[in-house]
């Protein structure tokens, strides 16, 4: 049985941090901070598992500053954030995916939307945990040489790194990670179910779907932006994670 996991909501308006507590905390152990101090001291006693961010904090810790320090510091550099932001530019919404946030919820945003993420991230963070579970148990003895070569941030940083550029290849990120494309591939597999190439066109899908949520481009050119070739293998791919076609792609509000 999955345990109730616990969210930090890191918000300066009270009746917001409310309202976002009220439609969590059946499911969730919620706890919210209302600016960067607060919100540091609650995580350096008890790491939430999910974090949820706004940008717009007081000074000196605002969003960005407090997602770099997360994601600069061992203990929390893996903790999932979810930006929750008026900020609907795209080049902050950019900014904050390319400083490790997990997703980017521009304000106004429908309750069922930020549920359907939180899950999404809970049952991640439940799977890895329950693959470190089961590895410090039975052991990997086949695989462990091999996987102390690549960690789940370095693969996940190079591949961020290069998501937006189409000659981004396996080759070259197995280089970068020095290892052999076999090598990358097994371990990929090994950790997230999909082969290296399934992995980046879904890392690429999932930036894709949040720009086209802003309405700020053009199907073509999210497509272009992120590296694909073809536009219509880009609303194909789109259309088989998403269930729908780009064009047709809109967020529901309230």
């Amino acid at each position: 049985m999955k345990k109730k996991y616990r969210i930090l909501i890191i918000e300066d308006s009270k009746i917001f941090r409310l309202s976002l507590e009220e439609i969590l905390v059946g499911e969730y152990e919620v706890d919210t901070a209302g600016d960067g101090k607060e919100a540091m001291a609650k995580i350096n006693e008890n790491t939430p598992d999910i974090v949820l961010l706004d940008l717009m904090l007081p000074q000196p810790l605002d969003g960005f500053t407090l997602l770099k320090m997360f994601k600069n510091n061992l203990e929390t550099a893996v903790m999932p954030v979810i930006i929750m932001s008026a900020l609907s530019s795209e080049e902050k919404i950019m900014e904050g995916l390319e400083l490790g946030a997990n997703d980017y919820l521009v304000k106004p945003f429908k309750s069922k939307e930020l549920v359907l993420k939180i899950r999404n991230l809970t049952d991640l963070v439940y799977k890895r945990s329950l693959k470190s579970e089961i590895d410090k148990k039975f052991g990997n003895i086949n695989n462990f040489a091999e996987e102390s070569k690549i960690s789940d941030n370095t693969f996940e940083a190079v591949v961020d790194q290069f998501a937006e550029s189409s000659n981004m290849s396996i080759p070259d990120i197995a280089q970068k990670l020095s290892v052999s494309v076999s090598r990358l591939e097994r371990l990929v597999k090994n950790k997230y179910k999909v082969t290296p190439k399934q992995y980046i066109i879904s890392i690429k899908l999932q930036k894709a779907e949040v720009l086209l949520r802003q309405r700020n481009n053009t199907v073509k050119e999210v497509s272009h932006k992120l590296g694909f070739n073809s536009v219509a293998y880009f609303c194909q791919c789109f259309k088989k994670k998403y269930g729908k076609p780009p064009k047709m792609y809109s967020s529901d509000f309230i």
